[in-house]
């Protein structure tokens, strides 16, 4: 968090409008080449978020429903791919849907 607070403030001081866009980031970063993506790394360094907003409620029911269908809907083996408990994963797929409160 830090390094990305002093990037940020390199930024500024090397900006030449009113504006700070990515480009001026990437300028202060002097050249510097983007850490390797590993082999196991899931998250597309490719993706740009839309400019209209990211819903990252959305992303998790994604990741939930995409690890379901990768287990065959058992719930278990969902909840340890995704490294969440059990009952955390039951509660996103049922407890938000019912209105339930945490019985």
């Amino acid at each position: 968090m830090r390094e990305l607070s002093h990037e940020i403030e390199r930024a500024i001081v090397f900006s030449d409008g009113n504006t700070l866009d990515f480009e001026h980031l990437e300028a202060s970063a002097g050249g510097r080449s983007p850490a390797p993506v590993r082999a196991d790394d899931w998250f597309n360094p490719d993706f740009t978020f839309p400019a209209e907003g990211f819903l990252i409620e959305e992303a998790i029911n994604r990741l939930i429903q995409h690890a379901l269908k990768q287990t065959g809907q058992n719930v278990s083996a969902a909840a340890r791919l995704l490294g969440v408990s059990r009952d955390y994963l039951r509660y996103r797929l049922f407890g938000k849907q019912s209105g339930k409160t945490g019985d």
